[in-house]
Order: structure tokens, then sequence, then C-alpha cells
């Protein structure tokens, strides 16, 4: 027998229902970063796994919401997606929890803010499958599967042709020349091609979240220090090569006005930059490739 459809009342319990266990996940895990280097590396883990090659990544306060309901998810869709590709979800499986943009038609010469899942206002404007740009006028709770929570088809994630760690290591020395105007061998005494090449691009990696994590943003003693260790190892992740350790930022116990924890901000800072450091290094080895085609 079909489902009844929903009220209009019942559909604002389900959704504030759906809420309050988020918010009650996202405290928990907040909490766990600071108190276990375990988790802290699983977070970490979870924003590589939930780092796509064709599609938009999660966003990194999902993957801790993520990393806090499911450890070992690897790809993770909406009921609705997973049929797309001829999986559906496991009869008694418990969805998981994140963030979903609440999308309304933006009316003429009416600016909407974002008020961002815990806490903080920006703009923001989402493309709809039919192209249609909306309005993000706020979060909600969404349910989502993982693929181990999932059956049906065989379904394997696309994935983004593996880089050589020669190849990585080479890329990585040419944009810190570039970006930094310094021979990172000559500044940090290093001879890459005396060290083994993972070896050469985990030194790398470091140096290159280095610069991009600012002191200031980690001010605590220790703080800047697992930052860097942290993206690094998001990035190593990514691109396929062997991790250095992802440290636990020293956070523990830091109490601020703003609802959001500073361990949050540090996690944000340390996924985006392990992102940002991978996904520049792919492009760029996708544009050494077509050079070589062509030529």
């Amino acid at each position: 027998m079909p489902r009844k459809p929903m009220t209009d009342e019942e559909r604002r319990a389900y959704s504030a229902r759906l809420r309050g266990e988020l918010e009650a996940v996202m405290d928990r895990a907040y909490g766990a970063m600071v108190a276990s280097e375990e988790f802290w590396a699983t977070v970490m883990r979870t924003a590589a796994q939930l780092t796509h090659p064709d599609r938009d990544d999660r966003s990194p306060v999902n993957c801790i919401a993520v990393a806090a309901q499911c450890p070992h998810a690897t790809h993770v869709l909406s009921s609705g997606d997973w049929r797309k590709v001829g999986r559906f979800p496991v009869k008694g499986s418990t969805s998981l929890r994140i963030w979903t943009p609440i999308k309304r038609r933006p009316e003429e010469g009416q600016e909407a803010t974002t008020t961002v899942a815990d806490g903080g206002q920006r703009e923001a404007t989402v493309e709809t499958a039919e192209g249609e740009m909306r309005k993000v006028s706020g979060f909600k709770a969404g349910p989502v599967f993982d693929a181990s929570q999932t059956d049906g088809d065989a379904f394997e994630p696309p994935a983004a042709a593996p880089l050589a760690a020669e190849v990585i290591r080479d890329v990585l020395v040419d944009q810190y020349r570039d970006q930094y105007h310094e021979d990172p061998e000559q500044s940090g005494g290093f001879d890459f091609t005396q060290e083994a090449p993972d070896n050469a691009v985990r030194i790398l990696l470091y140096g290159h979240a280095w610069r991009r994590i600012a002191e200031t943003d980690a001010p605590l003693p220790g703080q800047h220090v697992a930052e860097v260790a942290s993206a690094a190892h998001v990035a190593a992740l990514i691109l396929g090569i062997a991790p250095g350790p992802a440290v636990m930022p020293p956070l523990a116990g830091i109490i601020t006005q703003d609802t959001q924890p500073p361990v949050r901000e540090s996690a944000v800072r340390v996924i985006e930059t392990g992102r940002a450091i991978a996904r520049a290094v792919a492009t760029a080895a996708e544009r050494r490739r077509e050079l070589a085609l062509s030529g």
C-alpha cells in the first residue's frame, strides 16, 4: 500500500527531528575531535574519501557529520541519487544525516543570505538539475546513505586516473618555485632525486600546506604544525600517496562566544587546504599530459 503523504505539520515535525538529531551528532563530533587523535584522523580520511572527481565535494562540515555516523564511509548519496545508478538502501538501514541546502527561486531585486548549518551567514546560489539558478535560504538536515548501506547494480565510484609519485613530486616542485619563488631543495636542504618519490611527495605536501595555512589563523602553540600536517595528510590521501600522520590540533577546552567551536574552523581550514593542494596537482598533471600528447 502506498505510504500516505505527510501533512505540512508532520513534515515540519520530521524536519525538526532530523535537525535535532544532526545537531546532537555535531556536538558529539566536535567534542571527539579535541579528545581523540583517532577520530580526528577519521574525519581527515572521510574528507579525502568524499572528494570527488566528477561532482561537488561534500563540505568539510558534512565530512565531520558523516565520519561521526559512519567512520568507514566511502561514497554517500541520497536514496534518489542511489536509484539513479541502480542501487537502493538496504531494508532496515539507518540513513546518515547531513546538512542540505533549502533552495528557492530568487525574487527579482531581492538578495538572500544563507544561514550555515552551524552558524554564520553567506550569500549562496545553486544551480538545479534543470539549469535554473536558485538562492539558498538556509540548511536542513537531510538523509543520505553510504555505499555500504545499499544493494543493487554493481557500482564503482568515478575515480581520477592515478598519478605516479614521480609526476606528483615534479609538479609540486614546479608549483613551489612558481608560487613562492623559492627552490624547495635549497630552502629545505633536500635533494629530492635522492629521496624515494613517495617520501619526496610527503615532504613537499607539508611544505605547500605550511605556506597555505597562516600561523595567525592557528595561533595556539602547536596548532599551526598540527593543521599543516593534517592538510598534507588529506592531500596525500586524495593523490593516492601513503600519508604522514594527521595531527589533532591542541584546541580542547577553548571556549568562545561563537556557536562554532574553534575545532570546527580548524577542520574546515585543514580539509579545504588539503583539497586545494591536491586539486592543483591533478590539474597541473593533466595539463602536462595534454601537452605531451599534443607534441
